[in-house]
């Protein structure tokens, strides 16, 4: 698998606390998964990596509402101006250097969705997305509420009603696709996944594996807004049709941290040169809209095994 998400999934909450802790402290390896080739995999599963960015953008939520695959979850709507035609998506980059699976490069395309019959979180409205200071005001104020609305079931340990819906995830690493599959259920595909990280860049390249043409190009510049550790504690939710155990749910929890995160403005370019993928073409026909930049260097990660069924 991987970590994701955590990504993502996450919902962020911004500290002052460093948590760089050794999270195998909280989060021990129990048991050992068995692939269907035979390779083992430690549970929890464990990542290390380089770096952990999700580009937040503004999205079409009624194109979104297509690519949700799970009938229990609808996107989460701003509802701005009499209307709430608008959600929140994000596109992660993962640059893992150490996890069961290896080494790995990988794209995630996800976006905000609430559990049905959950009341919409009280989340601000846009406005005019050009000055940095708006881009970072908006999104810590999204990420603060969909935090909140959380909080209860984060408490209880129960799953989130506010979560990242795992649309589709693009990576270089075969036995990674296997166990995110096999394990979790996640949307996986391989691709070519090209990421450098400068100390003043990250670029990302996603390109079709078998003829080399680029998909997707991502630039933006690193380093230009708050710098805080954060800590993502946050559900994962993913499509029905893949789920491997029929006796749990296509949600799960999953930890990201780094004493170093950063919330930045999106300064940047970010091409879409083919919808031949599911992630690109989610991305275009939702009118994705990058906003701000979510980055975890030097970051460590744990993803938690599905839910119970209850």
């Amino acid at each position: 698998m991987n970590i994701k998400p955590l990504l993502l999934s996450a919902m962020l909450v911004l500290s002052n606390t460093g948590y760089a802790t050794d999270l195998s402290e909280t989060y021990p390896v129990t048991s050992t998964t068995y692939l269907s080739d035979g390779t083992a995999v430690s549970m929890p599963f464990h990542v290390k990596g380089e770096a952990t960015s999700a580009v937040v953008g503004l999205i079409d939520a009624n194109v979104a509402q297509f690519f949700l695959w799970n009938w229990q979850w609808e996107p989460v709507r701003l509802h701005c101006e009499g209307a709430a035609s608008k959600g929140i998506g994000a596109l992660y980059t993962q640059k893992i250097t150490s996890s069961p699976a290896g080494a790995y490069n990988e794209t995630i395309s996800s976006f905000y969705v609430k559990r049905r019959g959950s009341a919409d979180p009280v989340l601000p409205c846009p406005g005019d997305m050009t000055l940095a200071s708006a881009q970072l005001d908006f999104t810590g104020k999204v990420l603060a509420a969909l935090a909140a609305a959380n909080a209860e079931q984060q408490a209880a340990g129960k799953p989130h009603n506010y979560a990242l819906y795992n649309q589709h995830l693009m990576l270089d690493n075969p036995i990674a696709i296997k166990a995110g599959r096999e394990i979790w259920g996640y949307p996986k595909q391989a691709a070519d996944v090209s990421i450098d990280i400068t100390p003043h860049q990250h670029t990302l390249t996603l390109a079709n594996q078998y003829t080399g043409k680029a998909m997707l190009d991502v630039s933006y510049t690193r380093q230009i807004g708050v710098n805080l550790p954060l800590h993502s504690v946050g559900d994962n939710v993913l499509p029905d049709y893949l789920l491997p155990d029929f006796g749990k749910v296509p949600q799960l929890s999953g930890v990201l941290s780094s004493d170093s995160g950063w919330m930045m403005p999106f300064v940047g370019e970010f091409t879409i040169h083919s919808r031949a993928s599911l992630t690109t073409f989610f991305l275009a026909e939702s009118d994705f809209t990058p906003i701000a930049v979510l980055e975890f260097p030097d970051v460590s990660g744990v993803a938690l095994p599905l839910y119970d069924r209850e």
